[in-house]
C-alpha cells in the first residue's frame, strides 16, 4: 500500500511539471490517467488485503473446540480474505469476563450471549444492517431504545429432570404426575442408599440454583405476575416477594433433607455431569444440551422428565440467544460478512445447534434429526404453557445488568446455609442501584 501511494504522489508531481511545461491538454490527459490507474490498483490492493476478525466465544463438553473450529475452517475456505480468531470464554461468569474484555479494550469483533452485556451498555454493539435482519423471525428480533443491535443467534428449551433408568427400575419407580410424586421418589432413592440430586458448584455459578429456579421458581412467579419484570424494575416488587420466597423454600427443604449430593459446591457444571453418568447420583436437572449429548453418544441409559411444580404453575422456558458486533470493530465489514455467511449456512448453522439441541431463529428454519432423549424432551413439553425467562428477557422489557449473575450468587448462598430473604435481599440491593444509575 505504502508503494502504491508513493508511486501515486510521485505520478502526481511529474504532471504537475509536464503542464507548467505547457503541454496542459496532454498533461491533464495523462494526469487523469495515472490517478485512474492508481485508484484502481489501490482498489484491487484493498480487495486482496486479507482482515482478521476475532470472535468471542464459550467451549462445553457438546460445544467443544473442533465444533467452533470446523465453522472457522469452512467460513475461511469460502472466504480468503477474512481469518478468524477465536477467543475462548474463561471463569465462572462470561458476562464478566466479556466486560472485562471490553473495559481493557480488547472486546472481540464479534461476541455470543450478547444479551448478557448488552443490558449493561447499549452502545456497546453496532446496529444488524437491514439485510441482515431480514433473515430472522420478526418475533427473535430485539430492540434496546427502539434500535437492534443484536443478531437473534438460537432458541434453547430449558431445564428438565433427567434420571438413571436403571436406578429407577432398581426400586419400582417411574416419572413422577405430581409434585407429591416427586418427592417421594427422593426419598425412596435417599432411603436405599442412593443420592437422589446433583448440581454444579463454585465452578460454574450457574449451575447451583439455577437449573431449579428455570424448571419451577420462574414459572410460579409468572403465573402469579404475568408482568413482573415490569414491576420489579418500577419497585412495585421485590425480589423477596413470598411467591418467590415459597418456591425457594421448597427447593431449600430438598436440599435440608440431604437429598443432594455433599459434594457439588466442589464441582463445575461438567464435573457434576460427569458424576451423574458415572451414578454418583440418580437425578441432576439440566438443558436440552444434555439431551442433545446422551443422543451423540448413543447412551440410552437415562430418561427425561418435566418436573411437576409444586403450585401447578406447569411449564417452560424457551429463551433467545444473541449475539452482537462490537461498536467499536475495525473490521466492521467482515464481521457481518461473517454472520451472514453463518446463519444462510445450513451446514455449518445446523453443525452447532445440533451439538447442543438448539432450534434456529432464521425464517428459513434450519432443521436436524433428533435422537430418543431430544424426541422425549420436546414431547414431554406438549400441553404445557410456553413461559418468558424472567432472566434472559432481552430489549427494552428486561431486567437492568448483573441481575442474573446476583441471582445465581444468591442461590449458591441458599444452597450453603443462608437465609433465603436474606440471599434474596442481595439480588434486590442489585436492582436498585441498577435501577438507580439508570
Amino acid at each position: 500500500m505504502k508503494k502504491v501511494i508513493a508511486l501515486f504522489l510521485a505520478l502526481v508531481m511529474m504532471t504537475g511539471l509536464v503542464a507548467c511545461g505547457g503541454k496542459s491538454e496532454s498533461g491533464d490527459n495523462n494526469s487523469a490517467k495515472s490517478a485512474q490507474s492508481s485508484q484502481s490498483s489501490e482498489k484491487k490492493a484493498n480487495e486482496n488485503e486479507q482482515v482478521t476478525i476475532s470472535w468471542g466465544i464459550y467451549e462445553t463438553d457438546n460445544l467443544t473446540a473442533d465444533k467452533w473450529d470446523a465453522v472457522i475452517s469452512s467460513f475461511e475456505a469460502d472466504n480468503p480474505n477474512i481469518k478468524i480468531k477465536k477467543v475462548v470464554a474463561v471463569g465462572d461468569s462470561r458476562p464478566n469476563f466479556w466486560m472485562t474484555m471490553a473495559a481493557s479494550g480488547t472486546f472481540p469483533d464479534i461476541v455470543t450471549e450478547a444479551e448478557q452485556l448488552v443490558v449493561y451498555e447499549p452502545s456497546i454493539f453496532a446496529e444488524v444492517p437491514a439485510d441482515i435482519q431480514d433473515l430472522f423471525e420478526p418475533g427473535a428480533i430485539a430492540t434496546y431504545g427502539g434500535k437492534v443491535v443484536t443478531v437473534p443467534y438460537m432458541k434453547q428449551l430449558r431445564m428438565q429432570c433427567y434420571y438413571n433408568k436403571a436406578d429407577f427400575e432398581a426400586y419400582g419407580l417411574s416419572e413422577p404426575k405430581t409434585f407429591d410424586e416427586f418427592l417421594n421418589i427422593c426419598k425412596t432413592l435417599k432411603d436405599a442408599g442412593k443420592i437422589p440430586l446433583i448440581c454444579g458448584g463454585t465452578g460454574d455459578v450457574w449451575a447451583t440454583g439455577e437449573p431449579w429456579w428455570i424448571s419451577v421458581t420462574n414459572q410460579s412467579i409468572l403465573k402469579k405476575y404475568p408482568n413482573f419484570i415490569k414491576q420489579i424494575n418500577s419497585g412495585e416488587l421485590t425480589w423477596t416477594d413470598p411467591v418467590i420466597i415459597e418456591t425457594l423454600g421448597v427447593w431449600k427443604s430438598l436440599i435440608d433433607a440431604g437429598y443432594y449430593h455433599p459434594g457439588c459446591m466442589s464441582w463445575s457444571y461438567s464435573q457434576a455431569a460427569a458424576e451423574f453418568q458415572n451414578g454418583e447420583a440418580s437425578m441432576m436437572i439440566d438443558g436440552s444440551w444434555a439431551a442433545a449429548g446422551f443422543d451423540a453418544a448413543g447412551n440410552e441409559n437415562f430418561g427425561v422428565f418435566v418436573i411437576p411444580s409444586p403450585d401447578g404453575a406447569d411449564g417452560y422456558c424457551c429463551p433467545v440467544s444473541y449475539w452482537g458486533v462490537s461498536a467499536k470493530s475495525q473490521q466492521e465489514e467482515a464481521a457481518w460478512t461473517f454472520i451472514k455467511w453463518f446463519f444462510t449456512n445450513k451446514e455449518a448453522y445446523g453443525l452447532l445447534l445440533k451439538a447442543d439441541g438448539l432450534n434456529s431463529t432464521t425464517k428459513d428454519p434450519v432443521t436436524y434429526e433428533q435422537g430418543p432423549v431430544m424426541t422425549k424432551f420436546v414431547k414431554n413439553l406438549e400441553g404445557l404453557e410456553l413461559y418468558p425467562e424472567i432472566v434472559k428477557a432481552v430489549g427494552d422489557n428486561s431486567l437492568p445488568g448483573g441481575i442474573e449473575n446476583a441471582l445465581c450468587k444468591a442461590m449458591q448462598m441458599i444452597f450453603t446455609g443462608m437465609d433465603i430473604t436474606e440471599a434474596m435481599q442481595s439480588v434486590q440491593n442489585e436492582q436498585e442501584m441498577a435501577m438507580n444509575e439508570k
